[in-house]
């Protein structure tokens, strides 16, 4: 675009990662009513999916519907948006360089302020599941969760990305007579605070 070479610095993919590993290591604890003693404990699973492809993969297959109870506790999150945010807008002539050789330095301008949203979706298949991780989340997220990555390793800079939980909502759906629980959808929605990279140049230093 505008006479420059194809560049891709993956950083929306970046972003996924980044966004799904905040998310990867939540476990389940199951507990003996009586006792109180853990029984179980086992990992929640994560995936990169729409809110509506999950519900009617596990809602219509029939092996799935079958083993409800085990499938369900699980994760999945998606990009909803990427907009500009003016608010951290910096010098548009502004350059950010790096020395790669004893004769030549990394060089490019200072990245482009925009916003991704991300929904993060929970399904589980009681009402103490859902809240188990809902609150192994909220209390990192005040409201911000801040992680430091480099995301162009060409320029060598680490770079502070603050992930921002905007909203939290549920869901609870019911079966027949509305005493039996079918599932419960936590719905979390976040912003994260990104910045867009354009073409790296590689100058002589002079």
């Amino acid at each position: 675009m505008l006479g420059n070479s194809p560049f891709y610095h993956q950083l929306t993919r970046k972003a996924v990662v980044l966004f799904g590993r905040l998310f990867d290591d939540i476990k389940i604890v199951r507990k003996n009513d009586q006792t109180g003693k853990e029984t179980n404990r086992f990992l929640v699973p994560i995936i990169y999916a729409p809110k509506e492809k999950m519900i009617t993969r596990i809602f219509s297959d029939p092996d799935l519907l079958r083993q409800l109870q085990t499938v369900l506790p699980r994760m999945s999150f998606e990009i909803t948006g990427v907009s500009y945010d003016a608010t951290r807008k910096q010098n548009s002539l502004l350059k950010a360089a790096k020395a790669n050789t004893s004769t030549h330095v990394s060089s490019c301008y200072m990245g482009v302020p925009y916003d991704i949203t991300f929904s993060l979706n929970i399904y589980a298949r009681n009402i103490d599941d859902g809240t188990q991780i809902v609150e192994q989340i909220l209390p990192f997220f005040n409201p911000d969760f801040t992680v430091a990555t480099n995301m162009i390793p060409d320029l060598g800079f680490v770079k502070d990305v603050p992930v921002i939980l905007n909203n939290v909502s549920n869901d609870i759906q019911y079966e027949g007579d509305f005493d039996t629980v079918r599932y419960v959808n936590w719905t979390l929605n976040f912003t994260m605070k990104m910045y867009y990279y354009g073409p790296i140049s590689y100058p002589k230093i002079i």
